[in-house]
């Protein structure tokens, strides 16, 4: 009995720790299949999500990935 309450406090928890923390990100990350982006609108850059199929033409035509805070420019 010991044995189990041993195995359910030293792999049990952390896992269900890691998975709700897991959930959450994938959450807060938006959309599947959109990224976020800085839209370059003249003189500032505005956030929008796009496809990530847009991806490509929207970074040649000068907009930029937000920052690893996710803010813009």
């Amino acid at each position: 009995m010991k044995q189990l309450k041993h195995l359910l406090i030293v792999v049990v928890v952390p896992a269900l720790i890691l998975t709700v923390f897991a959930v959450s990100s994938v959450m807060a990350s938006g959309p599947m299949g959109k990224s976020t982006i800085c839209h370059s609108a003249g003189a500032k850059y505005v956030e929008i999500s796009v496809n990530d199929h847009a991806l490509p033409a929207h970074m040649n035509h000068g907009d930029v990935m937000t920052d690893e805070y996710g803010d813009c420019p």
